[in-house]
């Protein structure tokens, strides 16, 4: 029996593994060269939703919003893990508020009436999530576009896209001839499995001057200054920029932070994003008042 296509199993195969390891690693060093670049000075003006987009994604803005929220005042959580907004007199609305960003406003809208995290961050989801932030990084140099990225990616999946077509041509080819497929079909399921695993899970790289950012925010979150001779040593970074690093386990008043994390937030893939949370069940008011508070006791009070 003559060989299919003229050559042999064996050979076919001694040059089709190796085409399919090459073009399988594509996708991968495409990223490792986007994250390549010369050096570059970090940029110490982000705010904390934008320094948790650099670190964790949209997940982690949203959860450094919060904890800055929570920090202030102007947001409580209730001993269900429910996020509610602090309505006070004389305090301004929201949108007409300097001190709050865009991120902050939806936040406390979205927690107008007692709210779980997965709720807070499916109700900013079309404003905030993959638009605004990553766009106001890209602009500043510090991530790549995660739009082009993953255009990039799709690209260089064409030639193990290629690869897998000729295995399955061959396969056809053999079937017809009656030539033994066993080992190739094998080979071909693994290659594809391989992929399947192997493939990015994200496309968002940071750029050399995102990673000098991200290092110079860490070493000033962890770096003690003396508040005066004789005292405890004080962090000079807001609670907005710890969470913004660390997640939501970083707030720094563990009681909150025990009430944030389970199961408000998960601390699984993105370490301070939100997952199912605690249902809306009972009521704690359409929103905190000035005097009450969110934490620790039976409804909204204390």
């Amino acid at each position: 029996m003559t060989p299919t296509w003229g050559i042999s199993g064996p050979l076919f195969l001694l040059v089709w593994i190796p085409l399919a390891i090459v073009t399988l690693l594509l996708p991968r060093l495409v990223l490792v060269a986007a994250r390549r670049g010369p050096t570059a000075p970090p940029d110490r003006t982000l705010s904390p939703e934008q320094l948790g987009a650099l670190a964790g994604g949209p997940d982690r803005a949203v959860a450094a919003s919060v904890a800055g929220l929570v920090e202030n005042g102007r947001l409580r959580v209730d001993d269900e893990r429910r996020l509610c907004a602090v309505v006070a007199d004389g305090r301004p609305a929201p949108e007409d508020d300097p001190a709050l960003s865009d991120l902050d406003v939806a936040v406390l809208h979205s927690a107008e009436s007692p709210t779980s995290g997965r709720q807070v961050l499916g109700a900013i989801d079309p404003w905030f999530r993959a638009r605004d932030l990553d766009e106001q990084l890209v602009a500043r140099g510090l991530l790549r576009d995660p739009a082009q990225m993953r255009s990039r990616a799709r690209r260089a999946w064409i030639p193990f896209g290629l690869v897998v077509v000729l295995a399955l041509a061959r396969l056809a080819a053999g079937l017809g001839h009656g030539a033994s497929i066993g080992f190739l079909g094998t080979v071909l399921v693994i290659a594809v499995i391989l992929a399947l695993w192997a493939r990015p899970k994200s496309h968002r790289v940071v750029t050399p001057a995102g990673r000098a950012t991200l290092a110079a925010a860490r070493e000033s979150a962890g770096r003690p200054v003396s508040a005066a001779a004789g005292h405890r040593t004080a962090l000079v970074v807001g609670a907005g920029v710890l969470v913004a690093l660390g997640g939501l386990a970083a707030f720094p008043d563990p009681a909150t932070a025990a009430l944030l994390v389970p199961p408000a937030f998960s601390g699984g893939g993105s370490d301070g994003g939100f997952d199912g949370g605690s249902s809306c069940g009972s009521s704690c008011g359409s929103s905190c008042g000035g005097g009450s508070s969110c934490g620790g006791g039976g409804g909204c009070g204390g």
